[in-house]
Order: structure tokens, then sequence, then C-alpha cells
């Protein structure tokens, strides 16, 4: 390498030393391809299986961990392995469900008129800080309107009950990914590692006014983006001091 390339490298090492880095925690279905049975899903890089079926009529948490691949079988909930022994959301009470051995085959594919919430249930990993960014995206494949080319789905984004975001989905948003607001554990009332309810709802809020019947989710996906600790300013103006005086040695 010679000392320009050199200096340089110091140089984007005090740059990228504030940079910072994302990674998937979980998410069931793909972007990368249309949707199969059955697809991809992930918690924390764990990969297993997991079935879109036909949804069901609405149903109140906690829901049933143990959803067969079966059309209209699967509720609202689905559960990722983990522990849920603490409800976290601040709403109507109810008894979380405690240990779920295995995340579940099946997840409900859709919204319709008559089954507008999708949840999402996980927990924090351990090794979450309180300064760890998190983002959920999500996308939908189509829109039934009957043909009339008015109808729209709004969907509202929450977080152990805690509104983050809104949406409108028509048919110039199939296939179009949906990138929700940031929040940190703090936020939203988690804790890393502990055994909390946590999910992710998302819910149709105008199904009694809309053209919309019906509308298929491609895939649902949370990521996280961790800080890396910045060095001091100090730090940096030495460190790229450095990098300007061996390109002048060399010279």
């Amino acid at each position: 390498m010679n000392s320009t390339k050199l200096g340089l490298s110091l140089g984007l090492l005090a740059i990228g030393a504030m940079n910072s880095g994302a990674a998937t925690v979980w998410n069931l279905g793909t972007s990368a391809v249309g949707r199969a049975t059955p697809e991809t899903a992930s918690l924390y890089g764990v990969d297993h299986s997991v079935t879109f079926v036909q949804e069901a009529p609405n149903s109140p948490l906690p829901g049933d961990p143990n959803s067969p691949a079966t059309a209209r079988a699967a509720d609202d909930d689905y559960y990722f392995a983990g522990v849920y022994d603490n409800q976290v959301d601040g709403g109507e009470a109810y008894t979380p469900l405690g240990i779920v051995t295995s995340s579940e085959i099946a997840v409900e594919r859709a919204f319709t008129n008559g089954a507008v919430n999708l949840r999402y249930h996980f927990n924090f990993d351990g090794g979450t800080l309180p300064t760890d960014v998190f983002t959920f995206s999500f996308m939908m494949m189509d829109l039934n309107d009957n043909n009339t080319g008015t109808g729209a789905y709004d969907i509202a984004l929450s977080v152990n009950g805690v509104a983050i975001d809104s949406f409108t989905h028509n048919a110039s948003t199939n296939n179009v990914p949906f990138v929700g607001n940031s929040f940190t554990l703090g936020d939203v009332g988690g804790t890393a590692g502990a055994a909390d309810d946590n999910y992710v709802q998302l819910s149709v809020t105008n199904p009694t006014v809309t053209t919309a019947r019906w509308s298929n989710v491609d895939y649902v996906q949370l990521d996280v983006t961790s800080a890396v600790p910045e060095p001091s300013s100090s730090g940096l103006a030495l460190l790229s001091i450095a990098g300007l005086g061996f390109i002048r040695r060399r010279k």
C-alpha cells in the first residue's frame, strides 16, 4: 500500500468509527422471492420454516402458540420461541403464555374486513442496548377491491401498544415496502433479556368504510441498528493527524 492510500485509510478509519451496522432481528417471509409455502422465518439468525395460511376472524390476546398450517386455523398472534411471563403493553389485562418452546409453523397471511389484526411476539435479546434502534418493515402483495380502483387499507403500526407509525395501502403500493419510524427499548417499555411479551401489531383502522376486501402480506421484518461507541473528538483528530503525518514523512 502506498503512503497516500495508507493515510486515506487511517482517515477513513476515523470516520468509520462513527458508523453503525444493521442486522435482522426476525423476519417471516422474505422480499427476495415471491411468497412460497413454506417460507423462511428467522429469529436472531436461527432459521426455520413458516407457512402463510388463510386468515381467521379477529381473535384476542394472548392467542394460541400452536397454530396448525391449515387454512383459517391460525389466529392473529404469531409466536417466536421464547418466554412470555410479563405483560408490558399497558393495555387491557391478559394472561401471558409463559414458555413457548418452538416458533410457530403457521402465520396468518392477510387482512380482510373481518380480520384486521396481525401480531408478532418475541423477546428482546439479552445483548440489546438502550441505544439500539429498531425498525419494522413489511410489504403487501395485492389489494382486492372488486376492481373499483378506490380501495385502500389504513394500517396502524404499534409495538407493545405504543403507536409507532401509520400507512395507507392501495393498488399503487403493492410490492412496495413500508418502513416504520424507528424506536428503542425505552420507547416501547422493553427490557433486554427479560421474559416480556413484546409484540409488533399491524391493524387495519378503516374496515367499515373502505371498498377494499382483502390484501395479502408478502413479509414482515424487524431490524436493529447497533451504534458503535464513538471515540472522543480528540481521538478522532489525533487519528486523522497521524494519517496526514504518515503521508508527509513518506514524501
